[in-house]
């Protein structure tokens, strides 16, 4: 077995992708898992959760993508939040389909986002990006949704302020 360790790596490789988008996949199969999730209030009751360890945990595993505690304890945010996903929208990036939202005037999307590039919280942060997937009508961009759930720092919001703002982030593949 190839152990792979939290080094970002891992952000890149293919199969973790594979493997974040089959726990999703399984999870419309799968309503008891995804409403296990979506019951979560924090991103702690995800990762403790028997959906997110015998889900998407072992999956990683069985990928040979075998992450430390830190790692899952950060990923359990983004695949929380995902697990509120109606649809995935590929190719796109979160922020910019916020900036994009059709209700409402422009004014309001920027205080929605400025209130979300304030957060500084795990626990706020996913209560947030639920509430802005629901805005979205339940679409959301896997990867960029995965990346900045995982960081949240300060150049993650650099990252999407700037395609918020409809500029490419110059470091576009890595927010860490």
């Amino acid at each position: 077995m190839t152990a792979m360790t939290t080094d970002k790596n891992f952000l890149n490789n293919p199969a973790f992708w594979e493997a974040v988008e089959e726990t999703w996949a399984e999870l419309e199969e799968n309503r008891g898992n995804r409403a296990e999730l979506r019951r979560a209030k924090t991103p702690t009751e995800v990762f403790v959760s028997a959906a997110y360890q015998r889900g998407f945990v072992r999956r990683l595993y069985a990928k040979e993508i075998v992450l430390d505690v830190h790692a899952l304890q950060r990923l359990a945010l983004p695949m929380g939040v995902l697990a509120h996903a109606k649809r995935l929208a590929r190719g796109g990036h979160f922020a910019r389909q916020l900036a994009q939202a059709g209700s409402g005037s422009q004014q309001v999307h920027d205080v929605r986002f400025r209130r979300l590039l304030a957060v500084q919280d795990r626990d706020d942060l996913y209560l947030m990006l639920i509430r802005l997937l629901r805005y979205l009508g339940g679409e959301a961009d896997p990867e960029s949704l995965v990346k900045g759930g995982y960081w949240w720092n300060d150049n993650t919001r650099r990252q999407w302020a700037a395609y918020y703002y409809g500029a490419e982030p110059a470091t576009a593949t890595k927010e860490g």
